[in-house]
This record gives C-alpha cells, structure tokens and sequence, in this order.
C-alpha cells in the first residue's frame, strides 16, 4: 500500500459531474517503489454532446469517441486498479469528483483511499514556481509534454512530476520534513503517512546536511558570499574595444539589430559625458540588453555603480533571471549585480518562527507555511516576491515581513541585500524604492550618481502614489481585527496569555485596552458609513462607482462638521490605545524580556503602532489642506455601507523631480518605447521638470516592417459614441467584435477605457449562439489576475481577450497567439477623474490649455501602448481595428495617427475591411 500510486487524469464534457457531465477520455499510470509499473487508457462514449470549445481545448472529437466503450463497460477494471492504492491528480478534486460519480452510475462503490493532489504538493515543494499548471511545471522539469489536455499524455507527465516531487522532498533537511509532517494534517492531501515513511529513511540514512544552516529549530540555505572584488583589469574590458568589434553578441539565435547598438552607444555616450538622456526604443528593439551593456561596462572601467530601476517588480524579476545570465554571457570581466527592495519585500525570520508555532488550521495559512519552510531551504535573498502564494495566504504577509524599525534578528535578509548592493556594479531596484530612497533621511541604496530608468513613462504614476496618501475601511478593519478583543484571539489576546503565564499583573491595561478597541471597532464604521453617505449625496456615481473631489477648508454642513468631529474622537482613543500599551511594553524592558521571547508579543505592539499611522493619515487626508494635493473619496453605490477609501495625490511633481532626482545625479538615462507624442519629447520633459537640463533625446525606431506586417482598420459604419447609450454602444461592439471573429479564426484581444462598456459587451456576446466556437475570457467577469487570464487566453485556437487598463501593456503575445487587437475607444482618461480636473484647473490657471497640455498627450502615449500588443516578433503580422471614429473625424485624430510607426490605413464599412484583412492574412 504505501508504495503504490495511480496516477489519473480525465476529459470531461464540462465541470459539473452532478449536471450530467461526463469523462470522454481516462488515463491511468500506476507508481511503485519510484518507478512507473503499468499504465491503462480509454476514450469513453459520454453518450452525450461534447461541446465546441472541449473539443478546440483537447482535440478530442465526437467521431473519436462514437465507436468508444461506455465508462460503466471498464468501471470494474479502474476500480480494480485502484485497490490499495494512492489517488494521485493534478487537482485531484476535480478528477475524483468525476470518478466517483461515474462508479456510483456503474454500481461500484466509490474509492475510499488516500488522495495527493500534485498541484498542491508542487506548491510546497516549488514555492517560487512561476505557475502550477501542469504543462508550465513539465517545461520547468524538462519533462516532454506532447500531447496537452489529452487524458494519457497528461497522466504520464503528472506521474513524471510527482517522481520528481517525490524526490525533492526527499532532499529536504530532516528538521523541514518534521514540520511539514507536523502541518499535514491540515492540508488537502494525504501526506502524514508519506512524510513519515520518507523521515523514517532520512533517520536512517544520516544524510549530509552541510548545505544548511540552522536558526531555532528552522533549517535555512546556507548563503554563498559574493565573489571578491577583482583588482587586475581585463585588456578587451573597454566599452570601446567591444563597440569597434563585428556588432554580434555571443548569444544563441541573436538577430543584428542596428538600433540595439545605436542605443547602446547613446547610453555610453549620456553616462560618460554626466548628462540625462530620454531614449524612445521601438518593440524589438531589446531595450534591456542595450542599457545593461553600456552600463555594465562603465561601471567596470570606471568604477562607478550604476543603478537601473523598473516600474514592477515583475520587470526586476524579469530582468534578474533572463537578462542579467546574458548580459555575463557578454561582458570579458566578472560582473557583481545585486537587486534591493523595500525593507518590507524581505521576510523577518522571527516574525516566521513565531508565526509558525502558532496554531492555525486556516488552509492558506497551513500550505503557506509549509512553502516558507521549504523556500528557507532554497532562498539566499529572503525576498518574499520570489514566492508564488494565494492571494488568501498574502493577507497574513504582513505578518510576516520586515518593518521599517525591525532589525531583522540574526539572519537579516535585507542588511544582506544591502551588503550586496554595496559591493555591486549594478543594483537593480524598482522606481518606488527610488523614491523612497531619494526622500529618505538616510539613503537605502548604495551612493551612485549614474542610473537608467526603464518604463520612464510609469514614473511619474509611481511618485504620484508615492507621496499620495489613503485609507480605507477595510485596511482598518483588517488592523482591528488582528488586535481582536481581550476575549478573541488577536494579538492583544496573545499578549495578555503572555502576561498570565509570566505572573505579571497588568490586567487594568489589557481591560482598558479591550475597551478602547471595541469602541474604535464601532465608531470606526460609523465614521466610514458617514463618509460614503456624504461622498454618494454631492455625486452621481458614474458605472456603479462614485468619486467625490473635497477641499477640506471648502467643506460645510452638519453632516462634514460631524464626520470630523468623530475623527477627533477615533484619534483620542487611538492615543489612549497607544499610553496604554506604552505602559504594557515597559513590563518588557523592565524585565529585559526583548532578547529572551519569541516575537510573537511584538506583533501586537506592530499592530497598534500601524493603526496609530493610518488614523493620523485620515486625519491628515481630511484636516489639512494643500492647493498642490487633489483629495478624494471613492465609494460603490452598491457596496458595502462602509467599503469607502479616502485619497490623495499631489497636483505637480516637476519641481521635485528637477530638484531631488535630475540635479543631485550625473546622469540619468528615462527609456521606454512610449515617451513621444507626434514625434516630441516635449510632454515628458515639460513632467519631469528637465527642460533647464537640455537632455540628450533620441528615438530609435523598431526594427519591424510595420507596412508589411500591420494594417490599421476604422469601420465607418460604427456610430459615434456619443449619439447612443452606452447599452447600445456595447451592443454594436458585440456585433463587430462577433463579426471579426468569425472571419479570422484566430485570436483577439479587444481593449476598452471603462470596466463598465467591457462588461456590457461580454454580456451581450454571450447571448449570441454563434460566437459558441470562441472562448470568451474577460477581465472582471472571470477572476484571475491579468497574468493568469492571459494563460488561460494561450490555451486556446480561438479565443477573445476583453481587457482594460493594465492589458494596454505588458502583455506579450507573440506569433499565431494574436492576430487582432481591437481598441474600442481612445484611451482618454475620464474627465471626471480627480486627478485629471485638479491637473487641468493648474494649467488653466497658469493660461494653458488642459486638452493640449494633457489630456491629448496622455491619450496618445496610452493609444500607442495598445498598438504595441499586436507586433511583438519580426514573424507576426495582423490588424488593429479602431472603432472609435474619432480618430479620422476629430481635428486631434492626426496626433494619435503622427505616433504610430508608418503603416497602411483602411477606413471603410467592417465588411469591406473584413475582406480585406481576409485576403491579406
């Protein structure tokens, strides 16, 4: 029993086994003593239709399985198979549920074993895969994967994958296999017994574990210093020496790209002569390799660091893993790259281990402990963002992370970052920790005075929420709750069980404590309630959310008048709060007792501190006021009474910039492929203060053959939008969007500017029969992050993509897996956006036009982001369709058109232009 495994996989008509889905196909492998022992197959008969999209998704047909048995002629053999055994599936839920159902229907009693779901066990064992979909685990495993979503070939490389688990739990040091084993109980799978077995061979064996080290009772990757610091020079080290050569890189399938190089000069060029550059470097380009090579060669020659900052920390990772491996394949001298985040990106180990000894059986908190176990035995960075964990299981995150005051302990994950930054040639870091590190009493990152910043035109976004502020309930609901009452389980009870068990007597606090919070539980969601209400009577909510522009000193009325007055209150309990636990946290220095405890106390002490900060910025948000800060309050109309966030932002940053960022530092290279509009640079050098600056400008066009591979099409035939409803715009859209998809046969991507017009069409798309042969993925009718949505779009021969904001960029779709991308509207940004009308009023003020000044160029920078979805290699070719009129009727429609590479233009009926695009693709 305890060596055998069947491993299952199935197809099915559907999901719902209980609404008459049935299995079409059935693989089985079966595992014994590490090795695959025998194997079984079958299509079934579903005695049913199997739908169009099943059939696109597993190219299993209804000609395929016609001749096939019925599940119920082969029952008795699989539930043979099954006979003291493991059930092993990738989401075995799924598959068990199918099984089950059908045995029932055979008249065979259902399987009563063990379950291990490979998905779930592959959580634990690679915490920091980027996704556990089986076929991106098999590619991770170098695990052949031929034939997806067909039932054989999937279970064959599911029993692949959990040999592979299987054998990676059996690396693990004996102190993590005794914790996860302690934790199992509580998870999906049954894996008690087999941790067990596997420890009881570990005991035996008395494996080498020099490769960890140890830290109260947690067993953690023993760190590798960074190489030594190289005094001799290498002779080919010199920018120049490697520029005069034959322009290639020593890199597989490397493509000579003339701007690659022109860019990689410029970028010298702007650091050794100290000036700030802008460079616009079209798709294809490889942007990445032209900066990091330029600077990865001044910083070696001359000694001098050189910081590149990112907008995501995605686009850090990205870097860090598929670029900086290339950037050593080409550079002749041993280059030290380090990466620094944010203090609270890097796990407090103290905060785990008193984390982990804490009794919880939450399940997103049970398989998120048993992934930090086995991810300390992996990382030398302790940066959380390396984990791939629910987003149930990011909630407890911030009990888990660094503070700003915290010391990390012995094993101080991100002094060990910094050390690495000091020692490095590069740092790669993220544009909020710039800012966070130019505005900081003391600096965070290392000196430097040369840097690139990548995805220029997302900083000025970054330093808006930087140095804005907000609140909302639900952040101080969260806070509350942790605290809990004296009679719950939050941390102020945990506190209080501390004091018992110590002897000391501290019972007036923990009761006036107790008091203090229950009345901020209550008052605060008074307070909340109030705001809405106040927020939803002065506007109408437009798409079913209301946004409220406030200037405090502007502000009357008895409701405003008694909304302060019960901010005043919160604020002086929030206060008593604090003396109270100042009282408390002397018992601790007192006794000496900071060195001696587990963390766990502190967490309470974090907790009233965080809420102390985020009171005092409401009453900031709502009492102080700033002509240079726009305020506002954002509620749903139909949300919760009290889910309402407070908001603010500053008006105009260019002063900063010019002042803390541009003139401290030598040079500064601002690249991204959207930083022109009609052909000037001037609408981000008048954002970022740099006009007094001269910088360096150039654009460095893509290398693609936009003519030859791109057409932009505008029906005529679509009605202007605003001569119809909205309901009646969605419809239209539906209908073209319907009409293109059945002509090209390919996939979509249809871009919209509001949440609202997207739903409406997904909506009305659905109740067409004919669009049954596409699969319909849209972002907020279908949760999932866009990363995960777009997976999901690769998985099909036909699909539509209904996207908004973070799909006008970012998203890579190369090849056959786009053919269309439709732009719905111009992307300009409502005009009752706060931030918006407080910019505009700024610039009317100082005698400027907003359109002109703002408005347009935001547009257009954005419009070129969602042109740039469609050509991502020199192989692609396809269409953008634009169904905003606008674009050929309005006087402004040329700027739009001026910023896009030159292509062909077709404006005439769909129909027209469908025939077109038909004969051309």
């Amino acid at each position: 029993m305890k060596d055998r495994f069947v491993i299952i996989d199935l197809e099915t008509t559907g999901n719902v086994p209980k609404k008459g889905d049935r299995i079409i196909q059935l693989g089985m492998v079966v595992i014994e003593n590490g090795q695959i022992v025998d194997r079984f197959s079958s299509f079934f008969n579903p005695e049913r239709d199997i739908p169009p999209f099943v059939q696109q998704l597993t190219n299993i047909t209804e000609q395929m399985v016609a001749d096939a048995p019925s599940f119920a002629e082969e029952a008795a053999k699989v539930a043979d198979m099954l006979q003291q055994s493991y059930f092993v599936a990738h989401n075995v839920s799924f598959d068990l549920q199918f099984l089950q159902e059908e045995l029932h229907m055979a008249g065979l009693p259902p399987f009563s074993g063990p379950t291990i779901d490979t998905v779930e066990l592959a959580r634990i064992v690679f915490p920091t895969a980027e996704s556990y979909k089986l076929g991106d685990l098999a590619k991770q495993l170098h695990i052949d994967h031929d034939q997806p979503h067909q039932a054989d070939s999937d279970a064959e490389v599911t029993a692949k994958l959990f040999i592979a688990l299987l054998n990676r739990l059996r690396q693990l040091p004996l102190i993590t296999l005794q914790h996860l084993k302690r934790l199992s109980p509580y998870l999906k799978s049954d894996l008690y017994p087999l941790l067990d077995n596997i420890i009881m061979e570990k005991m035996a064996s008395l494996a080498d574990e020099k490769s960890y080290i140890f830290y109260r009772g947690i067993a953690l990757k023993k760190p590798v210093s960074m190489q030594r610091k190289e005094e001799d020079h290498h002779k080919d080290a010199s920018f120049a020496a490697f520029f005069a050569g034959p322009h290639t890189l020593p890199l597989d399938h490397y493509e000579r790209r003339d701007g690659q190089w022109e860019m990689m000069k410029l970028v010298y060029e702007a650091l050794e002569t100290s000036q700030h550059a802008l460079i616009e470097a079209g798709t294809g380009i490889g942007k990445s390799l032209a900066y990091l090579i330029p600077s990865a060669f001044f910083a070696y020659e001359q000694q001098k660091r050189v910081v590149i900052s990112t907008h995501t920390l995605q686009l850090q990772q990205q870097l860090l893993e598929r670029d900086i491996p290339f950037l050593k394949a080409v550079v002749p001298f041993p280059l030290r790259v380090a990466v620094l985040k944010g203090k609270r990106n890097y796990l407090s180990l103290d905060k785990f281990i008193a984390f982990l000894q804490e009794h919880h059986q939450n399940y997103d908190v049970v398989l998120l402990k048993c992934q930090l176990l086995v991810w300390l035995t992996q990382t030398e960075t302790g940066d959380m963002d390396e984990l791939n964990a629910s987003s149930g299981a990011r909630l407890f995150w911030p009990l888990l992370v660094m503070d700003e005051e915290d010391n990390g302990g012995k094993y101080n994950f991100f002094w060990r970052a910094k050390q690495r930054a000091e020692e490095a040639h590069i740092v790669i870091t993220n544009h909020a920790f710039l800012l966070h590190d130019v505005t900081a009493s003391t600096p965070l990152l290392p000196d430097y005075e040369h840097m690139i910043i990548d995805e220029a035109h997302h900083l000025e976004e970054v330093a808006s929420h930087y140095f804005g502020q907000q609140v909302d309930y639900v952040s101080i609901r969260l806070i509350l709750t942790r605290i809990g009452k004296v009679n719950e389980n939050g941390s102020l009870a945990k506190l209080m069980k501390l004091f018992a068990g110590r002897h000391w007597n501290a019972d007036n606090h923990f009761l006036r404590c107790g008091q203090l919070v229950e009345e901020l539980q209550f008052e605060c969601d008074e307070l909340f309630r109030m705001i809405r209400r106040y927020a939803l009577e002065r506007k109408s909510a437009e798409s079913g959310r209301c946004r409220y522009r406030f200037e405090p000193q502007k502000e009357s009325g008895r409701q405003w008048s008694a909304m302060k007055e019960l901010l005043w209150r919160i604020r002086g309990h929030v206060a008593n709060l604090v003396d109270e636990t100042k009282q408390l946290q002397t018992f601790f220095s007192e006794n000496n007792m900071e060195s001696s405890i587990s963390a766990q106390p502190y967490s309470y002490f974090s907790d009233v501190s965080s809420l102390n900060q985020i009171i005092d910025t409401l009453y900031d948000l709502i009492e102080s006021d700033d002509p240079m800060v726009v305020r506002w309050i954002e509620a749903e109309e139909k949300g919760a009474a009290n889910a309402t966030a407070v908001y603010s932002q500053p008006i105009q940053l260019d002063e900063f910039f010019a002042e803390r960022l541009f003139m401290p530092k030598k040079s500064i290279v601002l690249t991204s492929a959207t930083l022109t509009m009609n052909g000037s640079f001037a609408y981000i050098i008048s954002r970022f203060g740099l006009s007094d600056f001269y910088p360096i400008c150039q654009t460095i066009p893509s290398p693609f053959s936009y003519k030859e591979q791109a057409m932009l099409m505008i029906p005529s035939d679509f009605p202007p939008i605003s001569s119809v409803s909205l309901e009646e715009y969605a419809a239209v859209v539906a209908e073209g969007v319907s009409q293109i998809a059945e002509r090209i046969k390919g996939k979509m991507l249809v871009l919209f500017t509001s949440y609202e017009l997207l739903k409406l069409t997904a909506a009305a798309m659905k109740m067409e029969e004919r669009n049954e042969d596409y699969v319909l993925i849209a972002q907020g009718v279908q949760s999932g992050s866009a990363t995960k949505l777009t997976r999901a779009f690769q998985q099909f021969d036909q699909a539509i993509l209904f996207g908004t904001s973070n799909f006008w960029e970012g998203v890579d779709l190369p090849g056959d897996e786009l053919s269309v991308v439709v732009i719905v509207r111009l992307p300009f940004a409502p005009p009752d956006d706060p931030l918006i009308e407080a910019k505009s009023e700024y610039i009317r003020a100082k005698g400027g036009n907003p359109f002109y000044e703002l408005s347009l160029p935001e547009a257009v920078l954005r419009f070129k982001q969602g042109f740039g979805r469609l050509i991502r290699t020199k192989k692609d070719k396809g269409a953008v369709f634009v169904f905003d009129r606008r674009l050929t009727s309005a006087s402004y429609g040329k700027y739009f058109l001026n910023s896009l590479p030159s292509l062909t233009i077709y404006e005439a009926s769909l129909d027209q232009l469908l025939q077109k695009l038909e004969k051309w693709l």
